[in-house]
């Protein structure tokens, strides 16, 4: 047996959510960024924040476009452990090279470092995403929703540690290169000696013990389609995901990575001192944004297993969150609204990746997922998340606020909406042709 077969096997397989739970925790701190936009602002003297928020383009880039497809690559033929090992060096790499912004009294020179340090740890999220859930899909034919839900929800245990640790070593240290190498070397050493070491996939045709698939067509018992590559492109479900995943993504980083930058615009005109802002309202909303995003995975991923599947989640949570991120920002110059709604909002959003990795094997079965959800995912939340928040902060810093730029949010989630609804439909056809095929046969 090569060192690549060796791992956790099918007796203990909870420990592949359990310990992605862990991992993610100390390896999935992107989520951070935006906390520092304020600081780096004020370190470099800039009067605008584009340049800033552009490094969420760089994260985004990396971590949906590139590494999703170069981990599926690797996982489909060798397993996890290439793409975990990939990771934590190019993860660790990119947070070295931000430490060099500190050897630079220039923004037109740190903002390199900023640009390409940023880039590599989402390249390094990105394969660790891009192989993680794909390897508990495959382990969890029989509770996928809930198993990814666990798996996804340590980025937000993670979140509602590092970003209260955060602020206080900035408050205690002032922002110095200390942060980003306490948060490298930590996801490295987790990445390393956790999934590295004991991590592997299933055989191909695995099934868990005494499982028998459950059939969509009432009435007869069949095994899933497992779909090729090339099958699931052609399929107009592919194709309804990737609109809905790409509009309500877009939306998502507009607002996500803005968040601290929208909150100090609000509270800025409703006389809160941007001092206290920074030190305490914006670390107490991403501690909120952690706290949520913890409870909202799982709750996401269980409802999906309980409802018969992502297009009657999907809708449900983009609507919601749609309807949420627009009265947070009605009432944003006040604290309690943005507490309230702040946590609201990020409850119904928080389970959105969890939904969106949930329902490639739901759609499409879990053979030939590695290509499928990295090249579904890349190609759609991928350049959501990069084009958000630079648009989010180009119509900011074009309009003087950000009413147009939430505007726009909103209207994507509500499109998005519609995409899962359309989807839902076109299933619900589907299934009443499966049946009227199975009861002709009989």
């Amino acid at each position: 047996m090569s060192f690549l077969t060796k791992g956790i096997g099918e007796d203990k397989r909870w420990f592949y959510p359990i310990s992605a739970f862990v991992i993610a925790a100390c390896f999935s701190t992107t989520g951070l960024w935006t906390l520092f936009y304020p600081h780096i602002q004020t370190y470099f003297k800039l009067e605008t924040v584009a340049g800033i928020v552009v490094s969420a383009t760089f994260i985004g880039i990396g971590s949906m476009i590139m590494g999703p497809p170069v981990a599926g690559f690797f996982l489909d033929k060798y397993g996890p452990k290439i793409p975990f090992a990939l990771a934590s060096v190019t993860a660790l790499s990119g947070f070295l090279v931000l430490t060099g912004m500190f050897t630079q009294s220039s923004w037109n020179t740190a903002m390199y470092f900023w640009y390409v340090g940023s880039f590599l740890t989402g390249f390094g999220s990105g394969m660790f995403s891009g192989s993680y859930t794909s390897t508990v899909a495959k382990w969890f034919p029989d509770k996928t929703g809930t198993a990814l839900g666990i798996a996804s929800a340590g980025m937000s245990l993670g979140l509602m540690f590092t970003s209260p640790l955060a602020a206080s070593l900035i408050k205690s240290m002032g922002f110095t290169k200390a942060i980003f190498l306490l948060l490298g070397f930590l996801g490295f050493i987790m990445m390393v000696f956790v999934g590295v070491l004991f991590w592997k996939t299933p055989s191909p045709d695995w099934k868990p013990a005494g499982w028998v698939p459950k059939s969509r067509t009432p009435g007869k018992a069949v095994e899933q389609k497992q779909y090729t590559f090339t099958e699931a492109i052609r399929d107009s479900r592919f194709w309804i995901l990737f609109g809905g995943f790409i509009c309500s993504a877009f939306a998502n980083r507009l607002f996500t990575a803005n968040a601290s930058l929208i909150i100090m615009e609000g509270l800025t005109k409703g006389g809160m001192a941007q001092d206290v802002i920074v030190s305490t309202m914006v670390p107490r909303y991403l501690s909120i944004v952690a706290f949520t995003g913890l409870f909202g995975k799982l709750m996401w991923g269980y409802l999906t297993d309980k409802l018969g599947g992502p297009f009657i989640t999907l809708p449900l949570m983009y609507f919601t969150s749609g309807a949420f991120m627009a009265i947070f920002f009605m009432g944003y110059t006040s604290p309690i609204n943005l507490v309230v709604s702040g946590f609201l909002f990020n409850l119904a959003m928080g389970g959105e990746g969890t939904v969106h990795y949930a329902a490639v094997p739901w759609v499409f079965g879990r053979k030939n997922i590695g290509k499928i959800m990295t090249t579904l995912n890349s190609f759609s939340v991928g350049l959501g998340l990069t084009l958000g928040p630079f648009f989010g902060a180009f119509i900011k810093d074009a309009t003087g606020g950000y009413y147009w730029a939430i505007v726009l949010a909103v209207a994507l989630r509500m499109i998005a909406t519609a995409f899962s609804l359309v989807g839902f439909f076109v299933t619900k056809k589907k299934t009443a042709e499966e049946l009227k095929n199975a009861a002709a046969s009989q």
